[in-house]
């Protein structure tokens, strides 16, 4: 019974984040494309051709069902003023069977540049499709609750229920602004963006009688690269997201410290997203590859539930210059 109470409240949380409030990333630095098209390629003063990002994200689990699992994976590269790319994120949603597919490809435009002074300011869109699934037989119905004072739910009784679709297809698309100073005498580079998504309104109705059209998501995020000395530097952020009744707020900073005649840093991470979880980030940079892990510890009502146990992540930053390969060989 225990175990059938998981998996409903699973399926309730599944429900009702898919109707209200996109899929999130803790570590939502390394996907940029997925928080602000305006980023397409603007690396500042990296020295980077091109880009790869991946992340994956597995949470849940501590109730006891199929957790719910998110793949990232995108590219893009900077081309004069240009940035162009794109993405791909999956999410299938533990129990329920539901899973969501969104693909776009990404481009900005660089207004400002530091040939022009420390002003930095690109604007980004972003177009493609988005599709949404589910499985039926994930579900339990009504009809299925046996008479058999024995046997309280039944999955071999048939539920009755008749869907005209089980998935759909959609065209979707987003746009955004980025701005950053960056003075070279200065130890602290403030920066703001401004980005929304899902501006077509996409219908994400499974049975054509009523229309469900998905909420724009708004998304807001001010932070500031500081460099404490040469080996030590921070960044401070705050983000806030708004998609129709759902907000969610985070705040936290993110660091690194160069080991001294080495090509590594040690990365770090705190944040905090409010009535949520504490997110603790770790990882290391080689070279101009960055890898993190990050585990979100659940502070929410559910914590009754998960003992605090929340989601992970693992996020891959490469960069790639043209002509080298993206790796130094260990030996020659």
């Amino acid at each position: 019974m225990k175990k059938y109470f998981l998996t409903t409240l699973a399926t309730a949380l599944m429900l009702g984040s898919m109707s209200a409030q996109d899929f999130h990333f803790s570590q939502y630095a390394a996907a940029p494309h997925y928080n602000n098209p305006a980023l397409t390629g603007i690396y500042f003063d990296d020295k980077a051709d091109y880009r790869i990002y991946s992340d994956y994200r597995n949470q849940w689990s501590a109730l006891g069902v199929k957790p719910f699992s998110t793949y990232y994976l995108a590219y893009d590269m900077s081309i004069k003023q240009f940035g162009v790319g794109g993405y791909l994120i999956s999410n299938r949603n533990g129990a329920g069977g539901m899973n969501t597919i969104n693909g776009m490809l990404t481009a900005s435009y660089k207004i400002t540049n530091d040939a022009n002074g420390p002003h930095n300011l690109s604007v980004g869109t972003q177009l493609g499709i988005i599709y949404k699934s589910f499985d039926p037989n994930h579900f339990t119905f009504e009809k299925q609750y046996s008479p058999d004072a024995t046997t309280v739910f039944d999955p071999t009784i048939l539920s009755g229920e008749s869907f005209e679709k089980t998935s759909l297809l959609k065209p979707d698309a987003g746009m955004g602004v980025f701005y950053k100073y960056k003075k070279s005498d200065w130890s602290v580079h403030p920066w703001v963006g401004y980005s929304v998504y899902h501006v077509t309104r996409p219908n994400q109705s499974f049975t054509g009688i009523v229309k469900d059209k998905l909420p724009m998501r708004w998304v807001s995020t001010i932070g500031a690269d500081c460099k404490i000395n040469e080996d030590i530097n921070i960044t401070p952020t705050i983000q806030y997201m708004l998609q129709a009744k759902a907000n969610e707020l985070n705040v936290g900073a993110t660091g690194s410290y160069h080991l001294k005649e080495t090509n590594y840093s040690i990365l770090g991470g705190l944040n905090y997203r409010n009535k949520d979880a504490v997110i603790i980030q770790l990882g290391m940079k080689y070279d101009r590859h960055l890898f993190t892990f990050s585990y979100d510890v659940n502070t929410s009502y559910l914590n009754s539930y998960t003992n605090g146990r929340g989601a992970f992540e693992f996020s891959i930053i490469l960069t790639g210059i043209k002509g080298k390969s993206l790796f130094k060989p260990r030996f020659k």
